[in-house]
């Protein structure tokens, strides 16, 4: 369950701009809530924000989680998290991110 998660939630991350790839195919954009103005812009915004592989993947009986890397220079200890159904529909950028409070310990 946990690889076909992983996979889902790669390509939404992928085919939506969050990695330095071109977001190509318009029938798979969605917006965050805040996107507001032309997806040109949106996507500009979004562009190498996030890491294109899951740091890690899991999944309960009723969804699955899977958490990417920020890029941004001060956000190196974050991360956003894709979530959808256990099934893999849903899928969607959880807004808000999370902080790895132990990063700066480990890099250190």
């Amino acid at each position: 369950m946990e690889t076909m998660a992983r996979h889902c939630a790669e390509a939404f991350v992928r085919e939506n701009g969050y990695t330095e790839l071109p977001a190509e195919d318009s029938t798979r954009w969605t917006r965050e809530a805040g996107d507001d103005g032309p997806w040109v812009r949106v996507l500009a915004a979004r562009t190498g924000t996030l890491d294109p592989r899951a740091e890690t993947v899991q999944c309960s009986r009723r969804e699955c989680v899977a958490l990417f890397r920020m890029r941004r220079p001060m956000l190196l200890c974050g991360y956003r998290a894709v979530t959808m159904t256990q099934v893999f529909t849903r899928i969607r950028l959880a807004p808000g991110g999370i902080r790895d409070a132990r990063c700066n310990e480990r890099r250190a």
